[in-house]
């Protein structure tokens, strides 16, 4: 029989109080500025939170009258915005290449094989896999050659994504080890030959006959990659991402990751399409937590402009007749997104070309009424015919943009997009005008994964590399307060998330981030020396410089 006495029942007591009393406990957070992202773009100087909300917004004063008992953090110069949030990234994706050899900044073919030598000598893995080469930024903007590969490489399997994604560089070992038949055509992709012969190079869905034979990282190395690359999420001001394109297993991975408190990175998860992603649709529904979101699914209509797989109205003008990919037949991405109009779920499109985009607002306004606040979203909009801005229009359409996109193509994208003036090119401010709102994000690992480089390319239409000595169709640039909203509230009701974040507000989460100067007036050439001081979620303190 248990003894209970007198004491126990007072420490229970004191206890259950005790407990009360922490979740009632107010923090007040005092900056220069607090830039809330509200609809009226209010700044205000103090912010008091209680758990993981905001209670109230407005001066210290009215905040110490309120709640005379609370505890100040003071952070003095310094700048609160809302936690940033990367409209579209791939998050899973960057942490699985984590452990691959990095080849972003590769200045040649043969820089690349030297890369590749000394990766082999630590790489336990049984092939050689690699990502982030670009061959525009190479003399000549030739593609690397099978016979480098296979010269340097001849028994290993080599697996080499291109910075995009949308075309990878193999070898013959490769071919061998995936069992490929490089002579059948590939619905949706290219296995690219001059003379008849395989060049080693394949692009969009032809990627995939060898990427579903690379052996994947162990559970383990998984989770030591997602912690790391979360690690400079926070770093970077992060809250949110935006992981656009999963697998159901990858995002129940995640999920079951959030639930065992291993990972705490807040995720809006666009599931990819396939018949998997619509029969779990089917079973669940929307699913949601604090930190996983799964509301969208993500289609591919066409490819990448980097690798000529956008799909153009017109012909490529390096390359005549051939005027892009589309991924995904009509019939089927029709169907598809009317079965998800009715399942409630929203709708994301990757379309690049001109024709894509088209493609995807055609067929987004057979299915949507007007008006309806459905919110589906264009990912990427690189190349908008200026016939179709006004598709947007009177539709709950989201340009959903990366404007590092717009400067790391300026240097080599008119020799492949020669509209005179490059109408209807990285059209940011245009589409904006049509849409009412823009949701901005990175693409990383396709860009860095630094917000500060979007705000910048957004708002100076230059790249942070100092490459372009000026502004790239600087007609099409955000303002610095369009910019801001873009990675904060804009990118929330993008979300389908404005009532809970997005902007520092009463009643949402305590998601923001403590920056060393004022995004809103530092002048242009300073705006990369922003830094986060502090990052907070669900006031929670996940990143301090």
């Amino acid at each position: 029989m248990i003894n209970i006495t007198k004491t126990t029942v007072l420490w229970v007591i004191c206890s259950a109080f005790s407990l009360v009393a922490k979740a009632q406990e107010i923090t007040i957070y005092k900056a220069k500025k607090i830039y809330l992202c509200d609809t009226s773009f209010a700044v205000v100087e103090a912010m008091a939170v209680s758990g993981n909300k905001i209670v109230l917004t407005g001066t210290y004063d009215s905040a110490i009258h309120k709640y005379p008992n609370a505890r100040t953090v003071h952070f003095k110069n310094k700048f609160i915005y809302p936690g940033l949030i990367d409209a579209h990234c791939h998050f899973y994706a960057t942490a699985n290449g984590m452990s691959e050899c990095n080849l972003v900044g590769s200045k040649s073919e043969a820089d690349v094989i030297s890369k590749l030598k000394k990766f082999k000598k630590t790489n336990k893995r049984t092939w050689i896999v690699g990502r982030g080469w670009d061959q525009n930024e190479w003399k000549g903007g030739q593609y690397p050659t099978l016979e480098a590969l296979d010269k340097a490489f001849p028994n290993t399997p080599v697996f080499l994504k291109r910075i995009d994604g949308h075309a990878a560089w193999i070898n013959t070992a490769a071919i061998q080890e995936a069992a490929i038949d490089i002579t059948l055509p590939v619905d949706g992709g290219e296995i690219l030959k001059r003379d008849g012969k395989f060049t080693g190079i394949l692009v969009d869905n032809a990627v995939d006959l060898v990427a579903i034979k690379v052996p994947d990282n162990s559970t383990q190395q998984k989770i030591e990659n997602l912690n790391k690359l979360q690690k400079q999420c926070f770093a970077n001001g992060l809250t949110t991402i935006d992981d656009a394109g999963l697998t159901v297993q990858e995002m129940q991975f995640l999920d079951s990751l959030q639930n065992e408190k291993i990972l705490n990175m807040r995720i809006y998860a666009m599931l990819s399409s396939s018949p998997a992603t619509y029969s779990w649709i089917a079973t669940n529904g929307i699913y949601q937590t604090d930190y996983m979101h799964v509301a969208s699914v993500k289609f591919y209509l066409d490819g990448a402009m980097g690798s000529r797989g956008a799909l153009m109205k017109n012909d490529y003008c390096d390359r005549p007749g051939h005027r892009g990919l589309l991924l995904t037949k009509p019939d089927d991405f029709l169907s598809s997104i009317h079965y998800l109009y009715t399942a409630g779920y929203q709708v994301c499109v990757h379309a690049i070309g001109d024709s894509a985009n088209s493609m995807a607002l055609q067929n987004f306004r057979k299915i949507m009424p007007p008006r309806m606040d459905l919110r589906w979203r264009i990912e990427h909009a690189q190349i908008t015919d200026p016939a179709d801005f006004k598709l947007y229009k009177n539709y709950s359409i989201i340009p959903s943009i990366q404007p590092t996109h717009a400067t790391s193509d300026a240097n080599w994208v008119g020799n492949r997009y020669c509209k005179n003036g490059m109408d209807g090119a990285y059209a940011y401010h245009s589409l904006l005008g049509n849409a009412g709102i823009v949701a901005l994000g990175t693409d990383f690992p396709v860009e860095d994964i630094s917000p500060f480089k979007t705000f910048y390319s957004a708002v100076t239409r230059l790249d942070a590399a100092g490459k372009l000595k000026t502004p790239f169709l600087p007609a099409e640039a955000l303002t610095r307060q369009e910019a801001i909203l873009g990675m904060t509230i804009w990118a929330a009701i993008a979300n389908l998330e404005e009532k809970v974040k997005g902007s520092l507000e009463t009643g949402k989460l305590a998601d923001f981030v403590v920056l060393n100067q004022d995004l809103m007036t530092v002048a242009n050439n300073k705006i990369m020396k922003t830094k986060p001081v502090a990052t907070f979620l669900g006031n929670q303190q996940v990143y301090k410089k």
